[in-house]
């Protein structure tokens, strides 16, 4: 069994109680789903219960009784921070290695664990060279050679298309028998029916609910709703624009475009074209090339072909910086100041410095960061991360923002109102090019999507079947 005891914690410089009188207890071989709004301590709670507070990461905390498997599986939220080596095969290895497993036997372990989470990649393949989703997929390989009593999953699906999160999730579910399993998950529509029990919490850090999900489904709902919290039809509740009227003046357009990754060709484009106004979204596989068009648009890597901008070839970097802004899918890569307050401000500050203050106040309301508008960047969680990265780039006067998978990690609430935002900035005439494995973004308000399916790029409207 798991259990706390009165768990009472908070990160230093930071006033807020993250956990204050907690009490849990969890079942050997059971099954829980943890929800909550971003920021409610959700992660925090994973790591007390694998451990990792305070073992490896030092906070303050008290508690008066703790019981947890000293050996547990943990997959992070952010695969990044829990690999070792620099290759894929030495990855895996290191962990069989922990498990003494002899050397001669190592190889085949190695292939049918990339086999079994569809990793398709040479096992000497740098990590650094993965895309999001193929980073997950190793992650989740190195648990399962694990093979521990106890499973703690963070967002384990947050970055994988669609087809690669249910086989994930079935491959997971077939493993997961003898084990006790503790998950904090935003894309519940695969797993709601497969726990035994959902907790959820609030922006407080408090367990106000704890029982079956068809009774979390049937008589809480509204309760979901106002924490902000997915469950399987949040996406009824999403907010409904008015059409979009998309202009046809173009601002950007690739000729006979080869997008490239060591040297190889990775998507070849004959003809894109985008235009102002427009809200695009760009989805594939997980590792086809999506992030590196967007590089390539931005010329921050090689690609063979031309990029115009109003009929304007691109070339250097800081020419497609005047016009277009990138956030990254870790928005860490792209954060420059020491406080978040900061962060937004100095975009503003180029604008116009006697309306900075209060553009960058309201903007941390809307997004729900007032209250850490003073704490380093690097402190948030990752949905708080998430959520100043964009806010950054609506803070400019791009004409055409690219966004890579900008709501991942996002409760129902800041996701709908990031949504409420695109649509204003799409309808007064920005463009938004956003990468994003989420169908409903795709069939609800995509005016143009762009999928890349065998190396190439075909455009569509604004629903895909099977994507």
């Amino acid at each position: 069994m798991l259990s706390l005891k009165n768990l009472r914690l908070k990160y230093p410089d930071d006033d807020r109680i993250i956990l204050k009188n907690l009490n849990i207890n969890i079942n050997d071989k059971e099954k829980v789903l943890l929800l909550g709004p971003s920021g409610s301590g959700k992660s925090t709670l994973l790591n007390v219960l694998s451990g990792i507070i305070p073992r490896s990461l030092d906070i303050p905390m008290k508690i008066d009784e703790i019981n947890i498997d000293p050996f547990p599986g943990v997959i992070f939220q952010d695969p990044d921070t829990q690999f070792c080596m620099p290759k894929i095969k030495e990855e895996l290895a290191f962990v069989l290695e922990n498990m003494n497993i002899q050397p001669e036997k190592m190889d085949d372990l190695i292939l049918k664990s990339m086999k079994d989470v569809h990793l398709n990649a040479d096992p000497s393949m740098h990590v650094n060279r993965l895309s999001g989703g193929m980073k997950q997929k190793l992650a989740i390989a190195s648990i399962l050679l694990q093979k521990s009593n106890t499973l703690f999953l963070d967002e384990p699906t947050a970055m994988l298309d669609a087809q690669s999160t249910k086989q994930l999730w079935d491959l997971i579910i077939e493993h997961w028998e003898h084990q006790t399993v503790v998950i904090v998950e935003h894309k519940v529509d695969y797993i709601w029916n497969y726990v035994d029990r959902i907790i959820v919490m609030n922006d407080q850090g408090v367990i106000t609910h704890d029982s079956t999900p068809k009774d979390i489904l049937d008589n809480h709902i509204d309760i979901l709703n106002e924490y902000g919290v997915w469950h399987p039809y949040s996406w009824s509740y999403a907010p409904s624009f008015k059409p979009i009227e998309t202009s046809h003046k173009t601002l950007l357009k690739a000729q006979q475009l080869q997008v490239l990754r060591n040297k190889e060709a990775l998507i070849h484009i004959d003809d894109l074209t985008v235009n102002k106004g427009e809200w695009i979204a760009l989805t594939g596989p997980n590792g086809s090339g999506k992030t590196s068009l967007l590089e390539s648009l931005m010329q921050l890597i090689k690609y063979n072909g031309t990029v115009y901008f109003k009929d304007k070839p691109l070339k250097k970097v800081k020419d497609a910086a005047r016009n277009m802004f990138f956030v990254y899918q870790n928005p860490e890569l792209q954060f420059i100041e020491l406080t978040v307050y900061d962060e937004i401000l100095i975009n503003y500050m180029y604008q116009d410095k006697a309306s900075a203050h209060q553009k960058t106040t309201d903007m941390l309301n809307l997004l729900r960061l007032y209250h850490v508008k003073d704490q380093h960047p690097f402190e948030l969680s990752i949905g708080q991360k998430k959520r100043l990265s964009v806010a950054t780039a609506l803070s400019t006067n791009a004409e055409i923002i690219l966004l890579d998978e900008p709501t991942f990690g996002l409760d129902s609430h800041n996701t709908f109102e990031l949504l409420k935002l695109f649509n204003n900035r799409v309808q007064s005439g920005q463009t938004i090019l956003m990468i994003t494995h989420e169908q409903e973004i795709i069939k609800q308000y995509a005016t143009k999507v762009l999928n890349v399916q065998d190396n190439t790029l075909l455009v569509s409207g604004g629903d895909l079947d099977g994507q």
